[in-house]
């Protein structure tokens, strides 16, 4: 598989669908890739292997096409590849939720290198591994960050600070983009969650503001609290605010999207009518 081909599923907050589905397969196994794309100025590998090892406290090291974390033994996949022309236009529309600037994206369009750093993913341990890989590659010269599987960009200073101090309590504004609309429809969606091993949430027919909130609440719910969720149940976020039931999504916005396809599913958040 070409190394930029990931590329082609860059996001954007206001989904339009304009994205190529693949073919029908069987129903995945619980079992999914995280993928990181970081952009640099690495002169070329030998370079980028030198960068890796200094800046990182001889923490990670580089090695044949994979970067080991040499105080947990975890080890992630390293795809390289040459300077891609769109590179900048790719964190412009991932990076909307993050308000990249101008400026920003002038750094990336300068690249020479870009990773794509591949890890498993599926639970909170494994999104703050990949995370602190991550953050080794921008330590090393890595100009941004973009996750792939969940269509979100941010600055390599932006990463740095979510990552600082304790990060688990960062894994969903890392991982999870949850602001994404459907056109011409009042439905709003998250996409990401499969990084974390937990479900995607979906609602329709309330406001842009309630559905924002909602999505927000319920899916740091399921991080902090790990609760048993079953179809049928319902949540409030106060005792006062309206209650909204629990469905299984039958038809998720991005099934078959290979990069954003949440093997675990969906939730639907359905407002009761008092």
């Amino acid at each position: 598989m070409c190394c930029c081909a990931y590329l082609r599923y860059s996001y954007i907050i206001k989904v339009t669908m304009f994205f190529k589905k693949k073919k029908e397969t069987a129903t995945p196994a619980i079992k999914m890739k995280t993928i990181i794309c970081i952009p640099g100025i690495w002169k070329d590998r030998s370079d980028l292997v030198s960068s890796i090892f200094n800046n990182n406290a001889n923490e990670f090291i580089f090695s044949g096409n994979v970067l080991l974390n040499m105080n947990t033994q975890q080890q992630f996949e390293i795809e390289v590849c040459d300077h891609d022309e769109r590179m900048a236009n790719s964190f412009k529309v991932a990076g909307m939720a993050n308000r990249l600037d101008d400026s920003f994206l002038g750094e990336i369009e300068k690249h020479n290198t870009v990773i794509y750093l591949i890890g498993e993913g599926g639970s909170l341990e494994k999104a703050e591994a990949i995370a602190k890989a991550a953050q080794a590659i921008i330590n090393a010269g890595g100009r941004g960050v973009k996750v792939e599987t969940a269509g979100k960009a941010f600055t390599k200073e932006q990463w740095t600070s979510l990552i600082a101090g304790k990060p688990q309590s960062n894994l969903y504004k890392m991982f999870v983009l949850d602001s994404i609309t459907e056109n011409e429809t009042e439905t709003v969606f998250s996409c990401g969650m499969h990084n974390l091993g937990l479900k995607d949430t979906i609602i329709s027919g309330t406001t842009l503001e309630e559905s924002l909130d909602m999505i927000s609440i319920f899916s740091y719910y399921q991080i902090v609290d790990k609760p048993v969720i079953r179809h049928g149940q319902t949540f409030s976020k106060a005792a006062d605010s309206p209650i909204y039931q629990i469905l299984e999504e039958a038809s998720p916005p991005y099934s078959g999207m290979e990069l954003f396809e949440n093997p675990y599913g969906m939730w639907r958040l359905q407002r009761k009518i008092s």
